[in-house]
Protein backbone atom coordinates (compact mmCIF):
# COMPACT_ATOMS: atom_id res chain seq x y z
CA UNK A 1 0.00 0.00 0.00
CA UNK A 2 0.99 3.70 -0.18
CA UNK A 3 -0.56 6.74 1.96
CA UNK A 4 -1.66 9.40 0.21
CA UNK A 5 1.37 11.45 2.22
CA UNK A 6 3.37 9.61 0.84
CA UNK A 7 2.71 9.63 -3.04
CA UNK A 8 2.34 13.53 -2.22
CA UNK A 9 5.92 13.57 -1.63
CA UNK A 10 7.39 11.92 -4.27
CA UNK A 11 5.79 13.05 -7.20
CA UNK A 12 6.35 16.98 -8.02
CA UNK A 13 3.19 17.41 -10.49
CA UNK A 14 -0.48 17.28 -9.54
CA UNK A 15 -2.33 14.05 -6.91
CA UNK A 16 -5.92 14.30 -6.86
CA UNK A 17 -7.83 11.98 -4.98
CA UNK A 18 -11.22 10.21 -6.22
CA UNK A 19 -10.80 12.12 -9.12
CA UNK A 20 -13.62 11.51 -11.97
CA UNK A 21 -12.52 9.97 -14.87
CA UNK A 22 -15.42 12.02 -17.20
CA UNK A 23 -13.49 14.48 -17.19
CA UNK A 24 -11.04 12.99 -18.87
CA UNK A 25 -12.05 10.73 -21.64
CA UNK A 26 -13.41 11.91 -24.84
CA UNK A 27 -17.09 9.43 -24.13
CA UNK A 28 -17.50 11.78 -20.68
CA UNK A 29 -18.34 8.69 -18.92
CA UNK A 30 -17.10 6.43 -15.92
CA UNK A 31 -16.05 6.19 -12.31
CA UNK A 32 -13.46 8.04 -10.50
CA UNK A 33 -9.61 6.77 -10.19
CA UNK A 34 -8.35 6.30 -6.36
CA UNK A 35 -5.35 8.74 -7.15
CA UNK A 36 -4.80 10.72 -10.32
CA UNK A 37 -1.18 11.35 -10.89
CA UNK A 38 -0.33 14.67 -13.55
CA UNK A 39 3.51 14.55 -13.12
CA UNK A 40 5.95 17.26 -13.70
CA UNK A 41 7.83 15.66 -16.14
CA UNK A 42 9.91 13.08 -17.45
CA UNK A 43 11.60 12.87 -14.06
CA UNK A 44 8.75 12.68 -11.99
CA UNK A 45 6.89 10.18 -14.26
CA UNK A 46 9.57 7.88 -14.24
CA UNK A 47 9.51 8.23 -10.64
CA UNK A 48 5.81 7.74 -10.45
CA UNK A 49 6.10 4.60 -12.26
CA UNK A 50 8.78 3.36 -9.95
CA UNK A 51 7.04 4.04 -6.92
CA UNK A 52 3.82 2.18 -7.77
CA UNK A 53 6.18 -0.64 -9.70
CA UNK A 54 8.03 -1.00 -6.36
CA UNK A 55 5.03 -1.38 -4.29
CA UNK A 56 3.38 -3.75 -6.58
CA UNK A 57 0.26 -0.87 -6.94
CA UNK A 58 -1.72 -1.48 -10.10
CA UNK A 59 -1.68 1.56 -12.21
CA UNK A 60 -2.80 2.97 -15.65
CA UNK A 61 -0.84 5.38 -17.91
CA UNK A 62 -3.21 7.34 -19.85
CA UNK A 63 -2.62 9.89 -22.66
CA UNK A 64 -5.83 11.98 -24.04
CA UNK A 65 -8.47 9.65 -22.88
CA UNK A 66 -9.82 9.49 -26.37
CA UNK A 67 -10.67 5.79 -26.95
CA UNK A 68 -10.96 4.84 -23.56
CA UNK A 69 -14.13 3.35 -21.99
CA UNK A 70 -14.07 3.85 -18.07
CA UNK A 71 -15.95 1.32 -16.01
CA UNK A 72 -19.17 2.81 -13.92
CA UNK A 73 -17.41 2.04 -10.72
CA UNK A 74 -13.57 3.42 -11.73
CA UNK A 75 -10.75 2.10 -11.82
CA UNK A 76 -8.30 1.08 -8.79
CA UNK A 77 -4.98 2.37 -8.14
CA UNK A 78 -3.78 5.52 -10.17
CA UNK A 79 -3.99 6.89 -13.61
CA UNK A 80 -1.12 8.38 -14.48
CA UNK A 81 -1.58 11.28 -17.49
CA UNK A 82 0.88 11.73 -19.60
CA UNK A 83 0.35 14.87 -21.51
CA UNK A 84 2.25 16.99 -19.35
CA UNK A 85 4.83 14.83 -18.64
CA UNK A 86 5.52 13.82 -22.00
CA UNK A 87 4.77 16.87 -23.92
CA UNK A 88 7.87 17.47 -26.06
CA UNK A 89 8.97 17.15 -29.17
CA UNK A 90 12.31 18.02 -31.95
CA UNK A 91 12.12 17.78 -35.70
CA UNK A 92 15.75 17.50 -37.35
CA UNK A 93 15.86 17.53 -41.35
CA UNK A 94 13.33 14.88 -42.06
CA UNK A 95 13.97 12.84 -38.03
CA UNK A 96 11.20 13.43 -35.72
CA UNK A 97 11.86 12.88 -31.87
CA UNK A 98 8.58 12.31 -30.01
CA UNK A 99 7.53 12.10 -26.26
CA UNK A 100 4.49 9.86 -25.80
CA UNK A 101 1.63 12.21 -24.94
CA UNK A 102 2.31 14.95 -27.68
CA UNK A 103 -1.01 15.02 -29.26
CA UNK A 104 -1.17 13.23 -32.70
CA UNK A 105 -3.04 15.49 -34.53
CA UNK A 106 -0.21 18.50 -33.34
CA UNK A 107 2.70 16.79 -34.78
CA UNK A 108 0.90 15.61 -38.57
CA UNK A 109 -0.01 19.51 -38.70
CA UNK A 110 3.69 20.40 -37.60
CA UNK A 111 5.61 18.28 -39.88
CA UNK A 112 3.22 18.69 -43.10
CA UNK A 113 3.71 22.62 -42.59
CA UNK A 114 7.72 21.65 -42.96
CA UNK A 115 6.49 19.48 -46.39
CA UNK A 116 7.65 16.16 -44.04
CA UNK A 117 5.28 13.46 -45.63
CA UNK A 118 4.08 10.07 -43.22
CA UNK A 119 1.92 11.38 -40.98
CA UNK A 120 -0.40 14.01 -42.67
CA UNK A 121 -3.47 11.62 -43.31
CA UNK A 122 -3.65 10.53 -39.51
CA UNK A 123 -4.54 14.06 -38.45
CA UNK A 124 -8.27 13.53 -37.57
CA UNK A 125 -7.21 10.61 -34.98
CA UNK A 126 -7.01 12.71 -31.90
CA UNK A 127 -5.42 10.46 -29.39
CA UNK A 128 -1.40 11.09 -28.40
CA UNK A 129 1.57 9.02 -30.20
CA UNK A 130 2.10 6.80 -27.65
CA UNK A 131 -0.97 5.64 -28.02
CA UNK A 132 -0.69 5.68 -31.65
CA UNK A 133 2.37 3.97 -31.59
CA UNK A 134 1.00 1.15 -29.50
CA UNK A 135 -2.09 0.27 -31.27
CA UNK A 136 -0.57 1.15 -34.46
CA UNK A 137 -3.15 3.53 -36.15
CA UNK A 138 -3.70 4.94 -39.43
CA UNK A 139 -6.01 6.14 -41.97
CA UNK A 140 -5.93 6.84 -45.57
CA UNK A 141 -3.28 4.26 -46.71
CA UNK A 142 -0.86 5.59 -43.69
CA UNK A 143 0.20 3.75 -40.52
CA UNK A 144 2.62 4.75 -37.60
CA UNK A 145 4.28 1.30 -38.79
CA UNK A 146 5.57 3.34 -42.04
CA UNK A 147 7.70 6.19 -40.09
CA UNK A 148 8.71 4.38 -36.55
CA UNK A 149 12.37 3.85 -36.55
CA UNK A 150 12.57 2.93 -32.97
CA UNK A 151 10.52 3.09 -30.01
CA UNK A 152 11.74 4.16 -26.14
CA UNK A 153 9.66 2.45 -22.91
CA UNK A 154 10.04 2.27 -19.60
CA UNK A 155 10.23 -1.28 -18.03
CA UNK A 156 12.11 -3.03 -15.18
CA UNK A 157 12.50 0.53 -13.08
CA UNK A 158 14.11 2.48 -16.28
CA UNK A 159 14.24 3.30 -20.25
CA UNK A 160 14.64 1.34 -22.90
CA UNK A 161 14.85 1.97 -26.69
CA UNK A 162 13.65 -0.98 -28.97
CA UNK A 163 14.69 -0.99 -32.77
CA UNK A 164 11.30 -0.55 -35.07
CA UNK A 165 13.08 -4.52 -36.67
CA UNK A 166 12.54 -6.19 -33.34
CA UNK A 167 8.59 -4.54 -32.57
CA UNK A 168 5.85 -6.49 -34.69
CA UNK A 169 2.98 -4.51 -36.35
CA UNK A 170 -0.05 -5.47 -38.22
CA UNK A 171 -3.78 -4.01 -38.60
CA UNK A 172 -4.03 -1.64 -35.38
CA UNK A 173 -1.49 -4.00 -33.23
CA UNK A 174 1.76 -3.67 -32.13
CA UNK A 175 4.00 -6.49 -30.36
CA UNK A 176 4.42 -3.82 -27.24
CA UNK A 177 1.28 -4.58 -26.02
CA UNK A 178 0.76 -2.88 -22.79
CA UNK A 179 4.16 -1.40 -22.68
CA UNK A 180 4.50 2.01 -21.27
CA UNK A 181 5.82 4.05 -23.94
CA UNK A 182 7.57 7.07 -23.10
CA UNK A 183 8.88 8.25 -26.95
CA UNK A 184 9.61 7.19 -30.39
CA UNK A 185 11.72 8.31 -33.24
CA UNK A 186 10.26 8.52 -37.16
CA UNK A 187 12.04 9.18 -40.22
CA UNK A 188 9.24 11.30 -42.25
CA UNK A 189 9.49 12.12 -46.43
CA UNK A 190 10.84 15.05 -47.75
CA UNK A 191 8.21 16.58 -50.09
CA UNK A 192 8.83 18.20 -53.07
CA UNK A 193 6.47 21.46 -53.48
CA UNK A 194 4.07 19.59 -56.43
CA UNK A 195 3.72 16.39 -53.79
CA UNK A 196 2.71 18.69 -51.02
CA UNK A 197 0.34 20.44 -53.02
CA UNK A 198 -1.27 16.92 -54.30
CA UNK A 199 -1.37 15.62 -50.86
CA UNK A 200 -2.96 18.73 -49.71
CA UNK A 201 -5.49 18.17 -51.59
CA UNK A 202 -6.36 14.68 -50.73
CA UNK A 203 -5.84 15.73 -46.91
CA UNK A 204 -8.71 18.11 -47.42
CA UNK A 205 -11.39 15.38 -49.10
CA UNK A 206 -10.57 12.81 -46.27
CA UNK A 207 -11.04 15.64 -43.87
CA UNK A 208 -14.45 16.40 -45.49
CA UNK A 209 -15.17 12.94 -46.13
CA UNK A 210 -14.56 12.85 -42.24
CA UNK A 211 -16.80 15.74 -41.47
CA UNK A 212 -19.64 14.59 -42.97
CA UNK A 213 -19.46 10.58 -41.81
CA UNK A 214 -18.61 11.20 -38.51
CA UNK A 215 -20.43 12.38 -35.25
CA UNK A 216 -17.95 14.71 -34.28
CA UNK A 217 -20.15 17.19 -31.88
CA UNK A 218 -21.18 14.32 -29.67
CA UNK A 219 -18.60 12.69 -27.06
CA UNK A 220 -17.53 9.98 -28.21
CA UNK A 221 -14.56 7.52 -28.11
CA UNK A 222 -14.14 6.88 -31.70
CA UNK A 223 -14.31 3.25 -33.54
CA UNK A 224 -15.36 0.80 -31.39
CA UNK A 225 -14.50 -2.34 -33.45
CA UNK A 226 -11.80 -3.23 -35.37
CA UNK A 227 -11.84 -3.83 -38.96
CA UNK A 228 -11.79 -7.57 -39.46
CA UNK A 229 -9.51 -9.06 -41.37
CA UNK A 230 -9.96 -9.78 -44.59
CA UNK A 231 -9.71 -13.66 -44.20
CA UNK A 232 -12.26 -13.61 -41.01
CA UNK A 233 -14.66 -11.88 -43.34
CA UNK A 234 -16.16 -13.14 -46.02
CA UNK A 235 -18.47 -10.19 -46.68
CA UNK A 236 -15.49 -7.95 -47.04
CA UNK A 237 -17.77 -4.99 -45.61
CA UNK A 238 -15.99 -2.91 -42.68
CA UNK A 239 -17.06 -3.37 -38.93
CA UNK A 240 -19.58 -0.29 -39.21
CA UNK A 241 -21.08 -1.76 -42.29
CA UNK A 242 -21.89 -4.78 -40.87
CA UNK A 243 -23.35 -2.85 -38.13
CA UNK A 244 -25.71 -0.75 -40.13
CA UNK A 245 -26.92 -3.85 -42.54
CA UNK A 246 -27.81 -5.02 -38.54
CA UNK A 247 -30.31 -1.85 -38.55
CA UNK A 248 -28.49 -0.94 -35.64
CA UNK A 249 -27.68 2.46 -36.31
CA UNK A 250 -29.63 5.01 -33.98
CA UNK A 251 -30.03 1.92 -31.28
CA UNK A 252 -30.20 3.71 -28.04
CA UNK A 253 -29.58 1.98 -24.46
CA UNK A 254 -29.65 4.84 -21.10
CA UNK A 255 -27.55 8.04 -22.93
CA UNK A 256 -25.59 6.03 -25.14
CA UNK A 257 -26.70 5.28 -29.02
CA UNK A 258 -24.98 3.76 -31.81
CA UNK A 259 -24.72 6.85 -34.04
CA UNK A 260 -27.08 7.66 -36.92
CA UNK A 261 -23.48 8.98 -39.14
CA UNK A 262 -21.66 5.60 -38.39
CA UNK A 263 -22.53 2.81 -37.08
CA UNK A 264 -19.30 2.00 -35.93
CA UNK A 265 -19.31 4.80 -33.15
CA UNK A 266 -21.35 4.94 -30.22
CA UNK A 267 -21.96 8.57 -28.86
CA UNK A 268 -23.36 10.07 -25.39
CA UNK A 269 -26.23 11.74 -26.15
CA UNK A 270 -25.72 13.41 -22.68
CA UNK A 271 -26.28 11.13 -19.47
CA UNK A 272 -25.04 7.89 -20.76
CA UNK A 273 -23.22 5.61 -18.14
CA UNK A 274 -20.66 3.22 -19.23
CA UNK A 275 -23.12 0.22 -18.65
CA UNK A 276 -24.78 2.14 -21.44
CA UNK A 277 -22.07 1.40 -23.90
CA UNK A 278 -21.40 -1.86 -23.27
CA UNK A 279 -24.34 -2.96 -23.89
CA UNK A 280 -24.52 -1.28 -27.27
CA UNK A 281 -21.35 -2.99 -27.64
CA UNK A 282 -22.23 -6.40 -26.53
CA UNK A 283 -25.25 -5.93 -29.09
CA UNK A 284 -23.57 -4.88 -32.14
CA UNK A 285 -21.32 -8.14 -31.16
CA UNK A 286 -24.25 -10.39 -31.11
CA UNK A 287 -26.20 -9.35 -34.27
CA UNK A 288 -23.11 -9.35 -36.34
CA UNK A 289 -21.98 -12.71 -35.15
CA UNK A 290 -25.26 -14.15 -35.84
CA UNK A 291 -25.73 -12.16 -39.36
CA UNK A 292 -22.13 -12.74 -40.57
CA UNK A 293 -20.25 -15.03 -38.45
CA UNK A 294 -17.59 -12.60 -37.76
CA UNK A 295 -16.63 -11.80 -33.99
CA UNK A 296 -15.62 -8.51 -33.93
CA UNK A 297 -12.69 -6.96 -31.68
CA UNK A 298 -12.38 -4.06 -29.71
CA UNK A 299 -10.81 -1.32 -30.69
CA UNK A 300 -11.68 0.67 -27.81
CA UNK A 301 -9.66 0.08 -24.79
CA UNK A 302 -12.03 -1.05 -21.44
CA UNK A 303 -10.41 0.39 -18.07
CA UNK A 304 -11.70 -0.83 -14.80
CA UNK A 305 -13.37 -3.66 -16.19
CA UNK A 306 -11.41 -7.38 -14.76
CA UNK A 307 -13.03 -9.02 -18.44
CA UNK A 308 -14.85 -8.15 -21.59
CA UNK A 309 -18.57 -9.09 -20.88
CA UNK A 310 -19.17 -10.01 -24.32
Amino acid sequence: MISTEELLDAIKGRVLLGESMKEHTALKIGGSADFYVDPLDRDDLCRALSLFEERNLPYTLIGRGTNLVVHDDGIRGAVIVTSRALGNYTIKKNILTCSAGVPLPVIAEKTFSLSLGGLEMLQGIPGTIGGAVAMNAGAYGQEMSGVVSWVEIFENGKPRVISAEDIRFGYRYSSLGESVILGSGMKLEKLSTAEHGRRSQLRREAFEKRALSQPLSWPNAGSVFRNPRPEENPSGLSAGQMIDACGLKGTCKGGAMISQEHANIIINTGEAASADVMELICLAKEHVRKMFGVSLELEVKLLGYEKTLC
